[in-house]
């Protein structure tokens, strides 16, 4: 629930009267309220941003040992989680025509990181089990042949495919879950790899029908048994209209970055920053991720050109999904959220 001591009245033509949005409109607004309020996302960003420079920097130093990547990211999630969380009431406040300051949407978020942190790990496993349905292949082929030649194309398809699943998330459970893999299957059960395939169906529909369940927790302040089933109440009936939009800010955040990255690695290639470098050294990079470059400074610079167009992209997906949110609101409950806001000084959720 936004706290009416932490929000003032603002300029209201954001949303003079809040209606039902097309698909078009939700996203032209996700992109109009970013960029109106690019300095406060930008503010709760760097707090993702920082996370990653605090894995960057126990990967480069610290000694090598079985569980060191899990020990990375456990420590990466408390960030990327109050980001997301703060982008969410930053989202809700200005959508109504409020206005609240990066640090105050932070402190929101970090009043209830236990609840979001217990709604958003089941939907972000679920999320992720359709992506690791065609990258599995590749970790057994990888693993277990030694044909290396099709692998680089194995690669770029698996990536290609996964697009549609392939948003920013504070919890990155394919690490956890490829490590899980290579132990099982090292010992010679490598029926294991079978198993996201099948559950791939159940994910895939958990994942839209849970897709509100922290933008629950943080603006409806419910148990968490009931943000999941308010999130399902507000996907009822909607399923393909959510998938769909979500699919969509998925595919635009990986466009928008894959562009932006090969444009600027193709600007310090001309301008020869990075040493001997080739256009298909960018191209590589745009589709593979850095699986496959040619020099260290060329690595070193596309890692961290990678990572500030990240943060910069990481917000525009959860604006969208919050402004989806209030959208299936006004829709099924049929009333004006902002005037019942004025009435009593907070969100009535």
């Amino acid at each position: 629930m936004l706290n009416p001591t932490d929000t003032t009245q603002a300029n209201n033509s954001n949303t003079s009267t809040l209606r039902p949005l097309g698909i078009g409109e939700i996203l032209d607004t996700t992109f109009s309220l970013y960029r109106k309020h690019f300095r406060l996302f930008l503010g709760i960003a760097a707090l993702h941003f920082s996370g990653n420079l605090v894995v960057y920097l126990f990967g480069r130093f610290l000694p090598n040992f079985p569980l060191k990547n899990w020990v990375t990211d456990l420590v990466d999630m408390p960030f990327g989680l109050i980001s997301m969380g703060g982008i969410i009431v930053a989202t809700a406040t200005v959508y109504l025509g409020k206005h609240i300051t990066s640090r105050d949407a932070l402190q929101q978020t970090g009043h209830r990181f236990w609840q979001m942190l217990a709604s958003h790990l089941p939907w972000s496993l679920v999320f992720v089990i359709p992506r690791t349905v065609v990258i599995f292949p590749l970790v057994y082929y990888a693993l277990y042949t030694e044909i290396i030649e099709s692998i680089s194309v194995l690669f770029v398809f698996a990536r290609l495919t996964s697009v549609p699943f392939s948003i920013d998330l504070p919890m990155n459970w394919e690490v956890i879950t490829y490590g899980l893999i290579s132990l099982v299957t090292r010992s010679g059960q490598r029926w294991i790899i079978f198993i996201p395939s099948v559950l791939a169906p159940f994910a895939l529909y958990f994942a839209v029908r849970w897709m509100f369940a922290s933008a629950v927790v943080l603006l409806e302040k419910p148990l968490i048994r009931r943000a999941f089933e308010r999130s399902s109440e507000l996907t009822r009936g909607r399923w393909w209209h959510v998938g769909g939009m979500l699919v969509s800010f998925a595919v635009l955040s990986f466009a928008i970055q894959r562009i932006v990255v090969g444009m600027i690695g193709f600007i310090f290639m001309l301008t020869k920053v990075m040493g001997e470098t080739t256009s298909m050294d960018i191209l590589k990079w745009m589709i593979m991720y850095g699986t496959d470059s040619s020099t260290p400074l060329f690595y070193v610079i596309m890692w961290w050109i990678n990572l500030i167009v990240g943060t910069l992209i990481f917000p525009i997906w959860i604006i969208g999904i919050t402004l989806l949110y209030f959208d299936l609101r006004i829709r099924k409950e049929g009333f004006d959220l902002e005037m019942q806001v004025n009435k009593t000084a907070a969100i009535p959720i």
